[in-house]
C-alpha cells in the first residue's frame, strides 16, 4: 500500500461478499470480545481447568457467547489437553456416553450402540460402561494420557438429572492417581436473574459456576468497535454513538442479536452502494404485532392526531354558535 495514498477504497467490493463481511462469522474465535465479564470469566475457567478442577459450569441464555467461550477456551487450553466436543441439540446421559466413546475408545462404542442411545438406558448400563471405560483408559499407552481430557459439553438442551449426575461421576474418573476428564458444562440461562446478572459474583455462593450477562449501552458500543477494528482497522469508527444506541435498544443486550442487527445495515449499505450506514432499515423491522415499527409509531401518532382534528373541529362549531348569537342579541 502506498503510504501517500490520500483514501483507501473501502466501499461496497470489500464486502459484498457475505463471507467477507463484518459480523457474519460470529464464532471466530480471532474476535472474541472480552468486555461484559467474558474475558475474566475466560481466564477462570481457564485456571479452573489448568488446576485440574473436575468441573466447571457456565450459564448464559441463548445468544449470549457460550460457544464462542467455549471455542476460545479449547484454542487456549489444546497445547495441554485433549479436547472433546459435545454440541449436539439434544442431550442425554446415553448420548453423551456414547459420543465419548466414539471419540476416546471408537473400538467398544457398541457399549452403548446408536439404539440405546436414542431410546435412552437405565443408570446402571451407564455406571457400568464407565467403569469399563475407565479400565480401557488405564490400559492405554501411557504417553498418551500424558495429556488429559477437557469434555466441553454445549447443548442447546437442558440437562437433566442423569446427564448431570454422568458428568460428575467422568469428572471423577482417575489413571494412576490423575483425573483423566475435566468436564466444562455450559447451561442455557431461564430465569431473568441469570440473564441480567451484573457479575458472576451475584451467585458467589456456587463454586465454579459462572453467568454471561446481558451487555450494557457502553459495552456494545465498545464491541462493534472492537469488531470493526479487527475486521477493517480504517473503518473501525463505522458505527457512531447514535447507531450504537438504536442497536443496545433494539437488541437488549443479547449478544447474538447485536451481531444481527449490525450485520444486516452493514449489509443493506453495501446493497445500495453507501459507505456510510443508516439505522433507518431497523426500524421497518417487523413488530410483534406484525407491522414494521414504522407503521406502529405512525398508527400510534395517528390517534392523537384524530383526537385533535375532532377537537378543533368541536371548538370550531362552537365558535360559529357563539358569533350567530352575539349578532342576533345585537339585533
Amino acid at each position: 500500500m502506498n503510504p501517500n495514498q490520500p483514501s483507501l477504497n473501502i466501499g461496497k467490493p470489500q464486502h459484498a461478499s457475505a463471507l467477507q463481511a463484518p459480523f457474519y462469522n460470529a464464532n471466530n474465535i480471532f474476535m472474541f470480545y472480552g468486555g461484559g465479564n467474558r474475558g475474566q470469566i475466560t481466564e477462570n475457567v481457564i485456571q479452573a481447568v489448568r488446576g485440574r478442577e473436575p468441573v466447571v459450569h457456565v450459564h448464559g441464555e441463548p445468544g449470549s457467547g457460550k460457544t464462542m467461550m467455549a471455542l476460545v477456551i479449547s484454542d487456549r487450553v489444546k497445547r495441554d489437553f485433549h479436547t472433546v466436543r459435545y454440541d449436539k441439540p439434544d442431550i442425554t446421559a446415553a448420548k453423551l456416553m456414547r459420543h465419548l466413546l466414539i471419540e476416546l475408545a471408537p473400538q467398544h462404542s457398541e457399549w452403548v450402540d446408536a439404539e440405546q442411545a436414542q431410546q435412552g438406558v437405565e443408570w446402571s448400563v451407564i455406571d457400568s460402561t464407565i467403569d469399563r471405560f475407565k479400565a480401557v483408559l488405564s490400559q492405554s499407552d501411557e504417553q498418551a494420557y500424558r495429556k488429559p481430557y477437557v469434555f466441553f459439553i454445549d447443548s442447546s438442551d437442558s440437562l437433566d438429572a442423569d446427564s448431570l449426575r454422568l458428568i460428575e461421576r467422568l469428572s471423577r474418573v482417575e489413571v494412576d492417581s490423575e483425573v483423566v476428564i475435566n468436564c466444562i458444562v455450559f447451561h442455557n440461562a431461564n430465569s431473568d436473574v441469570e440473564r441480567y446478572a451484573v457479575l458472576s459474583d451475584a451467585q458467589s455462593e456456587l463454586t465454579n459456576h459462572y453467568w454471561l450477562r446481558r451487555l450494557t449501552y457502553g459495552e456494545i458500543s465498545d464491541y462493534l468497535r472492537h469488531h470493526m477494528m479487527l475486521f477493517d482497522f480504517s473503518r473501525r469508527d463505522l458505527f457512531t454513538q447514535e447507531m450504537a444506541f438504536t442497536i443496545a435498544e433494539r437488541s437488549d443486550g443479547v449478544f447474538r442479536s447485536v451481531n444481527t442487527l449490525a450485520r444486516n445495515v452493514v449489509a443493506l449499505a453495501n446493497l445500495e452502494g453507501k459507505d456510510t450506514l443508516s439505522m433507518s432499515p431497523l426500524f421497518n423491522e417487523v413488530t410483534d404485532e406484525g407491522m414494521t415499527m414504522h407503521d406502529s409509531l405512525s398508527k400510534d401518532n395517528a390517534k392523537p392526531q384524530g383526537q385533535h382534528t375532532a377537537m378543533y373541529a368541536f371548538l370550531g362549531f362552537g365558535a360559529m354558535l357563539w358569533t350567530t348569537a352575539i349578532v342576533f342579541l345585537i339585533r
